[in-house]
């Protein structure tokens, strides 16, 4: 199959305007956001950055609020100084289901190898619709996300397995060193008050909390409730002992924290969990995720009257190799306090990470990675005593 073909999708392309009518009625609201191959310029013009596409289920002039123009998230994706094309993708949707439930889905991936590119793109298109199409999500009659949680969770899980072996079959076709060509994978599933995680490789996410009042201007320290971070998600690196162990056993080498095939060309993968790059899957790096739930704040005061602002940051390693997961927790923090939440805001602040990242690899390294990020607002709740 020609490489032009894969981020059309395999075996078919997706039109995603029309898939919104497919998988969307007018009364769920829907509303879905993803990077494309148009580029903007940034602030350096040697570094442009994706321009962000939207497409709504509803028209925008009887939609919900949201859907006319403020949303609760921010994406940019920033091209690095290599040869190749900007090989991170990103998506997000969001919908109300028939129960009147808000769903949304936030991911980014992380393109790597010749055609790492396209391979993001790829995953980038049929993720929603694995996991919205998903057997194992029809259990509620009218509904399309059941409320057991259990549930949404293998069927995560499941759509993860189909994705993994559709991209697996895609590396092994295309110009370049076939099998060689994969994407990491970081996703975010809220519904039902409850946040499923689901990670394949470095990219990493984190759960941000800090007090209301503090992001509409006041000091964290006044409120009496500090701003926290919470790691969602761990890279999958192959000397981590478990890894390792599972790579060695099926005849890969792990040497210089990455992994190699005894065979030409010597390609080494840092990471053990990817999806595609089928040549390493056949010596144990895996598709297989780390699926997690968190339960999320409910919304409401506690007795002290102290009300939490949750935010979710999904990006690509271009963020994490050089900025540690609490200074990032504490940058977009920051962000949110100087701003009202207005038309833009969020990709405003994404962008402020996005340069925060860009400067901390220029002091480290002359090889600037692609940075992709996302920031999600989720809705106030009570601080816990």
């Amino acid at each position: 199959m020609p490489a032009e073909r894969f981020a059309k999708g395999v075996p078919e392309s997706l039109d995603w305007a029309s898939l919104m009518t497919v998988l969307f009625q007018p009364c769920h609201q829907a509303v879905l956001l993803h990077t494309s191959d148009q580029q903007t310029p940034g602030p350096a013009a040697h570094l442009p950055r994706k321009e962000v596409l939207t497409l709504r289920r509803c028209p925008e002039d009887t939609g919900p609020a949201q859907a006319r123009g403020v949303l609760p998230i921010g994406m940019v994706s920033q091209k690095g100084n290599k040869m190749q094309p900007n090989q991170d993708s990103a998506f997000y949707f969001q919908f109300v289901d028939s129960d009147g439930s808000p769903v949304w889905c936030a991911c980014v991936l992380d393109g790597h190898g010749p055609l790492g590119h396209e391979m993001s793109t790829l995953g980038m298109q049929w993720l929603p619709l694995l996991i919205l199409r998903e057997p194992l999500l029809a259990t509620d009659a009218g509904r399309l996300i059941p409320s057991d949680p259990q549930t949404v969770f293998t069927a995560i899980e499941a759509a993860f397995q189909k994705i993994g072996q559709l991209m697996q079959k895609a590396s092994e076709t295309g110009w370049g060193p076939r099998g060689y060509s994969g994407a990491t994978c970081t996703l975010a599933f809220c519904a039902h008050g409850l946040l499923h995680t689901a990670n394949v490789g470095d990219s990493r996410m984190i759960l941000g909390t800090m007090p209301v009042a503090a992001a509409a201007g006041e000091s964290a320290e006044s409120t009496g409730c500090q701003t926290d971070c919470r790691v969602l998600t761990r890279d999958h690196k192959p000397e981590d002992p478990n890894e390792r162990l599972r790579i060695e056993e099926l005849g890969g080498i792990v040497a210089r924290q990455r992994v190699y095939l005894d065979e030409w060309p010597y390609v080494g993968l840092n990471m053990s969990r990817s999806l595609g790059d089928a040549k390493l899957h056949a010596v144990g790096v895996s598709h297989v995720p780390d699926v997690a739930t968190v339960f999320l704040e409910s919304a409401g005061q506690s007795p002290q009257g102290a009300v939490k602002q949750q935010f979710l940051v999904a990006a690509s390693d271009g963020v994490w190799d050089f900025t540690p997961c609490d200074e990032a927790a504490e940058l977009v923090g920051r962000e949110l306090r100087k701003r009202t939440r207005t038309k833009g805001i969020l990709d405003e602040v994404c962008a402020a990470l996005v340069c925060h990242a860009q400067a901390q690899w220029e002091a480290e390294c002359p090889d600037l990675d692609d940075i992709t990020v996302i920031v999600v607002s989720i809705e106030p709740g009570p601080c816990k005593s």
